[in-house]
């Protein structure tokens, strides 16, 4: 069910509809009142502040409104939690009108056992995982991270000199400064798991077939890397998202890199083996001359097998770097791959100057290409310049026998995604698409 609604407070302008159907949230300023008394009657206060800043770089890269409906995500996210996390006469307010930080004043139970220290700090635990939770998908769909909501907390004792709003307002800075605290040990912890998995090189990897969409022969295969099964490290957008967050980046791809190749000893013998990398990788002195050729050799892997993927966008903000860099990787016979081709930051000029053997086309393109029209031109497009390159066309993520057909009267001759197969430790053989 949708409504018309507003966000906050009776001061608020009515919105338009949403898909999200929330309790309304008043300002602080509004509550103002009930919360004094809550204070002066149980002689203390306790705060759970949700500081959802961090995400509106949303705003900025997507404009006010889509950025509303995050917001408004977010809204029905924490009123929602009065049916399961919170009590219903807890007082919930919002910073200002769209404002991204809540503060929830916990209200006193009939039930409360004797006060303890960490009761809080528990609860704010229990508050913080399930509000990122919640809001994983609508925050990475957008800016391709996982969301960083901090939930921080205080308790103020009531003292009858103070005036009532001193004491809350330092309640409420107590708790930003607590948000901030547990923001910096959560990234310390995170450094600290992340670095013992890399000395322990505890990655996975899998391997997904990429197809002739013709004949449904596999002509090569993706890497594909999972951290510890049963942790929050085997999503491959949490462990990179945290590798980038704790300045990890470069070490995690260098044991993603070395694990792809040793592990890629099942392929079907011939197969390509499509390598994700940084453009920073082309600098890593281990991964060149005597030792890189000495390590394929050992394990069996011809160069000219060999292909490196890139980012799209991470090759057009190190352009001229990586156009020099990679000159080398291409003499002893690798290829070169530009992966999410069409999520946005294409620079098909520069892309052009590069020696391309393959273009793979994002996924967001290929979704539903059957059906849209708009897709089928762009789709189109980026085949007539691959085949200007003398490359070829990778559609990712391919999911029916409806855009599969498309795709080859579009020109794409090479694809991967559930259709063919799932990922999955090599295997030599032919992909067989069910019926």
């Amino acid at each position: 069910m949708t409504i018309k609604k507003k966000r906050s407070g009776s001061g608020s302008k009515t919105k338009s509809k949403s898909k999200y159907d929330s309790y309304s949230v008043p300002v602080l300023q509004e509550e103002f009142n009930r919360i004094k008394k809550l204070l002066m009657k149980n002689s203390y206060l306790k705060i759970l502040l949700i500081d959802a800043s961090k995400i509106n770089r949303i705003e900025f890269e997507y404009g006010k409104q889509i950025y509303r409906e995050v917001l408004d995500a977010l809204c029905y996210v924490i009123t929602s939690m009065r049916e399961n996390q919170l009590r219903k006469e807890d007082i919930i307010t919002v910073n200002h009108h769209e404002g991204d930080q809540y503060y929830i004043f916990l209200s006193r139970s009939r039930m409360e056992k004797k006060f303890q220290s960490n009761d809080l700090e528990n609860v704010a635990e229990r508050i913080m995982s399930y509000i990122n939770k919640h809001m994983f998908g609508t925050v990475y769909s957008l800016i391709k991270k996982r969301p960083t909501i901090n939930v921080g907390y205080a308790i103020t004792v009531y003292n009858p000199l103070v005036q009532e709003e001193r004491l809350i307002d330092k309640l409420i800075e107590d708790a930003k400064i607590m948000a901030h605290y547990k923001e910096f040990k959560a990234s310390m912890r995170n450094k600290e798991k992340l670095q013992e998995l890399i000395i322990k090189e505890e990655i996975k990897t899998i391997y997904q077939p990429i197809v002739n969409l013709i004949n449904k022969k596999i002509i090569g295969y993706e890497a594909l890397t999972r951290g510890p099964k049963n942790t929050e490290y085997e999503n491959p957008y949490v462990l990179f998202n945290i590798a980038e967050e704790t300045g990890l980046l470069f070490e995690l791809d260098r044991i993603c890199r070395r694990q792809a190749f040793i592990n890629a000893k099942g392929i079907a013998k011939g197969a390509k083996l499509f390598v994700n990398i940084l453009p920073s990788t082309i600098h890593d002195p281990v991964f060149r001359g005597k030792y890189l050729k000495d390590f394929l050799s050992d394990l069996k892997i011809n160069p000219h097998n060999i292909v490196l993927e890139v980012s799209e966008r991470q090759v057009i903000e190190n352009f001229e770097v990586f156009k020099k860099a990679s000159q080398y990787y291409s003499d002893i016979g690798f290829a070169i791959a530009i992966d999410d081709t069409g999520t946005g930051y294409s620079n098909l000029q520069s892309l052009i100057k590069l020696k391309l053997q393959y273009i793979k086309v994002d996924i967001s393109l290929i979704r539903n290409v059957n059906r849209n029209s708009l897709k089928q031109k762009l789709v189109k497009a980026l085949s007539q310049l691959a085949e200007t390159m003398k490359a070829d066309v990778i559609a990712e993520g391919i999911e029916t026998k409806e855009e599969m057909d498309v795709l080859i009267d579009l020109g794409v001759l090479y694809g991967q995604g559930f259709l063919f197969a799932r990922p999955a430790p090599p295997f030599p053989g032919i992909a067989i698409i069910k019926d």
